[in-house]
């Protein structure tokens, strides 16, 4: 009879002990001992995800008390399979059933995630929109980089071909004009001046032409140019002294006329003096 009351005390200290290890209903200890649980975290460490999300269910479905399962579910549709519907629904279960877990704010945040990544998805969705525009405003500044880029290159070129072709440039001929022939005037005979020159015709005496003026500006242009878009002096020489065989010699008298003047930057807008 002692012995009966011996075996009786140690299983009532062995059941209390159990009762005591025993995880509180709704707890993460309480889902991580489920077995289905334990699987699906053994398929998520393996990457077979749609097998992991079965046995979160399977969890469920035995003990809808596992709401941790919930969110691993919500996780797996949203990070890994791309399913944010899904994703969006497992969080909002989770939070309806814990809503006062410890890792609230991180389901929260994974909510919100959520939803943006699948607005992004629909056809001229605000954020959609919004990323739109702000790709669009890089690559224009982009392209204008670029065109600056190309502006100066190419105004190096023009320079470098300015140089080239001045010292290509053959020395400027220096146009000569014959001189008119003077008809000798001989002295009349006595008796016979005033009828020989009344009978001779006066002739007025041949006058050279003049010279073209060398680097004169053609009729009716401008004494003054303002500089526009791709305007170099070499460009100004060849526009304002077309006839010159020289056109370093004016581009030099444009440099002159102009103390200052940086030749190989022409600012858009300043006034030049053509000499």
């Amino acid at each position: 009879m002692q012995m009966n009351r011996s075996i009786l005390a140690i299983l009532l200290s062995a059941l209390a002990l159990t009762s005591c290890q025993q995880a509180p209903p709704g707890s993460d200890a309480e889902d991580e001992r489920n077995p289905y649980f334990r699987q699906a975290n053994k398929d998520v460490a393996d990457l077979n995800y749609p097998a992991a999300i079965k046995q979160y269910e399977k969890a469920l479905a035995v003990n809808p008390s596992v709401v941790k399962a919930y969110y691993q579910i919500g996780l797996l549709y949203g990070d890994k399979l791309g399913d944010q519907i899904s994703a969006i629904y497992f969080y909002q279960k989770y939070l309806e059933a814990r809503p006062n877990a410890a890792e609230r704010e991180e389901v929260v945040a994974a909510l919100d995630k959520a939803r943006i990544d699948f607005s992004m998805t629909q056809p001229n969705s605000p954020s959609q929109n919004a990323a739109e525009i702000a790709k669009i405003a890089k690559e224009n500044v982009d392209y204008k980089q670029q065109i600056a880029q190309l502006q100066a290159a190419l105004a190096a070129k023009e320079a470098q071909l300015s140089q080239i072709g001045g010292a290509a440039t053959p020395p400027k001929a220096t146009a000569v004009v014959p001189a008119s022939p003077v008809p000798e005037k001989k002295a009349p005979k006595a008796g016979q001046g005033a009828s020989i020159s009344s009978a001779i015709p006066s002739v007025p005496a041949a006058t050279p032409p003049a010279a073209p003026s060398e680097a004169a500006a053609p009729s009716g242009e401008a004494k003054q140019h303002t500089v526009g878009k791709g305007d170099t002096l070499w460009k100004l020489a060849k526009k304002y002294y077309p006839a010159s065989l020289d056109l370093n010699e004016e581009i030099a008298k444009l440099k002159a006329a102009n103390p200052g003047l940086d030749d190989r930057n022409l600012k858009i807008g300043t006034v030049i003096n053509i000499p």
